[in-house]
């Protein structure tokens, strides 16, 4: 008998265990899973704004919106240019940036300038050179 009364205690010690594992894991999962999302979502996730081609389209200069901005805070760009990229900040007030925000000029096949256009700031210009 004592042998049934330990083999019920220890069943009851795993269930319990067990029970508050899964307790742990269905608030746990839904958190991280929220939580990932917010940081893909303002932070990582890139969406295109404005992509020029050089005059003889063999270079190609992208400019991407990096995350969205968090309420009212400045969004991140990167731009892309052959195997390379360049992060920058434009204030724009915590509005989604546009194609509006950013142009490209080219000097030549190789060189190019961006500028970048935000509510709050002055246009802010980046000289490239294309390899």
């Amino acid at each position: 008998m004592d042998l049934d009364q330990e083999d019920i205690e220890r069943s009851k010690t795993w269930a319990k265990w067990g029970c508050f594992l899964w307790a742990i894991l269905l608030v746990l999962g839904p958190l991280l899973s929220i939580g990932g999302y917010l940081l893909y979502t303002t932070e990582l996730k890139e969406r295109p704004l404005f992509v020029s081609e050089s005059p003889s389209r063999t270079n190609l200069i992208e400019v991407n919106e990096k995350g969205e901005p968090f309420f009212f805070g400045p969004s991140s760009i990167r731009i892309r240019f052959g195997h390379q990229h360049i992060d920058r900040t434009i204030y724009n007030d915590g509005k989604k940036l546009n194609g509006s925000n950013a142009s490209v000029q080219w000097k030549d096949d190789y060189t190019a300038v961006v500028t970048l256009y935000g509510e709050e700031q002055e246009p802010e210009t980046i000289e490239l050179t294309l390899e």
